[in-house]
């Protein structure tokens, strides 16, 4: 395992390597490795493992800040319904309980936990071609976005350029400069022919969901009442999320105990008495289109005090960017996002990407 890593870190829906591609930097420039021809490039300054770090903070805060507008995640997310102490609490659903019920986020996937599972940790890595590649690994899967590729021994996310899986095998390619081995912290480049900068192993994760953990129903009751089964304490019962519309997020949550993955109803004598459900489930987009690129990355750069690197290309996005107007009107100058150009081109794209759910019932 790399010794000198600065930071673990899992990706939302925009990754490192696709604010490569996005800007038009050269990919192996921004890992911060060399290779012959590189100074054909206009972008081949390199990379430090801080710079990265920075854009990808500003990726996800930007990320956050659309997800708020259009009213549902952006990437595939498990939301919750009871809090960590130290979690992300705006990832939380807990509700009224009543016949129907409008999901804090649209886009609805379905019900469930997130769950985890190693396919193969320590999985070798062939650079016999680049794409480098991982596999083929004997595996059972439902569908290829279930799976993660980790540093070893750390939470250290890769991105692979395609996963396919077929037969029941399981096979990953990734590019050589996503896998050097330890991320440079100052503007050294590292060599792309040296094979000894570049992982030899990856841990490949299952990232998936579990349906039996989805509606927790949370029944009322004093220490003198007939439901009475915990003292005082919380009386929780397991429900089952059914859909009523999938895009706006309405559902109903059903008494009900999972046992073979299969939901069986369960009308016991306190159903009249729940109060209140918490409520587990998957949601969000699969996949971004261009627009949606281009308002995280353009709203990630207005909200950057300095330029990502000193590339003239990167520079004059992140110019263009920040640049505010001279005259605003009333609407810019009470955009949430701010004034800026970036800022103002992200807010517009989540005006008219958001859904509308008031008067669903």
């Amino acid at each position: 395992m790399p010794a000198t890593l600065l930071q673990d870190y899992t990706f939302g829906a925009l990754t490192l390597a696709d604010y490569a591609r996005i800007t038009g930097y050269d990919e192996c420039a921004f890992w911060g490795i060399y290779y012959n021809g590189q100074i054909e490039y206009d972008c081949r300054m390199f990379w430090t493992e801080w710079q990265r770090m920075d854009i990808l903070r500003a990726l996800n805060e930007a990320q956050r800040l659309i997800e708020d507008v259009v009213g549902y995640p952006l990437s595939r997310t498990w939301i919750t319904g009871y809090p960590s102490e130290f979690g992300e609490q705006d990832r939380v659903d807990v509700q009224s309980y009543g016949r129907r019920i409008l999901l804090k986020y649209g886009h609805l996937i379905k019900g469930g936990i997130k769950a985890t599972s190693a396919l193969q940790n320590g999985a070798a890595v062939n650079h016999a071609t680049d794409p480098a590649v991982v596999g083929p690994l004997a595996v059972t899967l439902s569908d290829v976005a279930e799976v993660k590729v980790f540093y070893p021994g750390t939470k250290r996310e890769i991105t692979p350029s395609k996963k396919v899986y077929s037969g029941g095998n399981l096979t990953l390619h990734i590019p050589r400069c996503r896998l050097v081995l330890t991320p440079n912290q100052t503007d050294d480049g590292k060599n792309y022919d040296d094979l000894a900068n570049f992982l030899t192993t990856v841990d490949v994760i299952r990232e998936y969901n579990d349906p039996s953990t989805a509606g927790l129903l949370v029944h009322e009751h004093g220490c003198n009442l007939a439901c009475q089964s915990n003292n005082c304490a919380d009386y929780t019962t397991t429900g089952c999320i059914y859909p009523l519309d999938n895009r706006l997020g309405i559902v109903t949550v059903i008494p009900a105990t999972y046992s073979s993955n299969t939901w069986v109803e369960n009308l016991d004598d306190c159903y009249h008495n729940i109060s209140q459900v918490r409520l587990n489930y998957l949601a969000g987009i699969n996949k971004l289109d261009s627009a949606a690129e281009n308002a995280i990355v353009r709203l990630a750069h207005a909200r950057m005090a300095a330029e990502p690197c000193g590339c003239q290309i990167i520079q004059r996005l992140w110019e263009r960017d920040r640049k505010t107007p001279d005259v605003l009107s009333r609407e810019r100058l009470n955009c949430p996002f701010g004034p800026s150009e970036g800022s103002w081109v992200a807010y517009k794209f989540a005006q008219s990407r958001k859904i509308v759910r008031m008067g669903s019932f």
